[in-house]
């Protein structure tokens, strides 16, 4: 069963980002670019834009006592003689001047193509700077490498757009689900949420809404769809695939996904889109239903007083069986 309803309320009360959480964000990304462009980097600063699940719509409330975190990205003007390590070491400088007038309890962390700004157990800011380069068009740095990275977000989020558009706004919502299975219930916790934006696009089309009439309408049956075809795409594949940047022909993603998480998430696709299958199609009873979502998603689905989180099924019963060989465990923590 569907359980529209049910799922509605689940995005709102436990995976979507509360509206006071992204106020806040908003109101800290306003301060440390104005810090920065108040700096002595100011008349090098371009401009800013937002990047990633932020950019994306697809941010999610985290687990209790963890942070959640946003990109932006910082445009600088492009300077004669600097490498791209000397774009970031500036950013670096003036958010810790930032931190420190603020009288915060931590400083910035230099990451290899990024300056993190963390508000202690609530959330951080990652702060990517990057060039419109003359010769490349926009890259961000690479200061592990000291090289430019190409980058086009927003090309990325106009193709996302596209295919949300195609599965009737579901593919957002599909999204921030299967991100709470990752962050919430440990399920393929190591991919990236770029890695799984791009595979979860990679498979809705509009070819899928011939063949399976109807199968976009509501986000359960989109979540439906996607975990299968997922779980498709990767079950005869062993070795890591190719991960195209959809933003641009000449670029990968493929090294944010090494072969060990791509082996996680190869076993851990196919366990979920087998416990959406039994949850979608089971027909004998409403809690029974509610009960098997409830097995993949956590208690926090559904009513209070449809009784405890059912077990999963115990090896060699049940649709945990047939993928066992895959999975390698019969359930999750959460």
């Amino acid at each position: 069963m569907e359980q529209v309803t049910h799922f509605t309320n689940f995005l709102t009360e436990r995976v979507n980002l509360p509206e006071s959480k992204l106020e806040f964000l908003d109101k800290r990304v306003d301060l440390i670019y104005s810090a920065l462009k108040n700096s002595d980097l100011g008349a090098r600063v371009l401009g800013m834009k937002k990047q990633g699940s932020w950019a994306q719509r697809t941010i999610i409330n985290p687990k209790e006592g963890e942070e959640f975190d946003a990109d932006f990205m910082i445009e600088f003007e492009e300077q004669d003689g600097w490498s791209p390590s000397d774009y970031q070491t500036p950013v670096f400088d003036a958010l810790s001047e930032y931190c420190e007038a603020q009288k915060m309890n931590t400083l910035p962390e230099a990451k290899n193509r990024c300056v993190t700004v963390t508000y202690a157990n609530f959330m951080h800011v990652d702060v990517v700077p990057y060039v419109n380069r003359a010769v490349d068009g926009e890259c961000i740095v690479n200061t592990d490498t000291n090289t430019w990275e190409d980058t086009d977000p927003s090309g990325f989020t106009k193709w996302m757009r596209k295919k949300d558009e195609i599965a009737n706004g579901n593919m957002r919502r599909a999204l921030r689900i299967l991100k709470y299975l990752r962050d919430h219930r440990d399920y393929y916790e190591d991919t990236k949420s770029i890695i799984l934006t791009t595979i979860v696009g990679g498979v809705i089309s509009l070819d899928k809404t011939r063949t399976y009439p109807g199968c976009y309408d509501n986000l359960p049956k989109t979540l439906h769809r996607i975990t299968a075809d997922l779980a498709a795409w990767v079950r005869d594949m062993p070795e890591r695939p190719e991960i195209a940047d959809p933003s641009r022909a000449d670029s990968t993603f493929t090294h944010r996904w090494p072969q060990p998480e791509y082996d996680n998430f190869r076993r851990d696709i196919q366990d979920v889109a087998a416990r959406v299958e039994e949850a979608i199609n089971c027909s004998t009873a409403w809690s029974d239903s509610t009960n098997k979502w409830r097995e993949l998603l956590g208690d926090g689905f559904g009513p209070a007083d449809i009784g405890n989180e059912s077990k999963f099924p115990a090896t060699g019963t049940g649709v945990a069986a047939g993928i066992e060989t895959m999975t390698g465990r019969s359930g999750r923590a959460g």
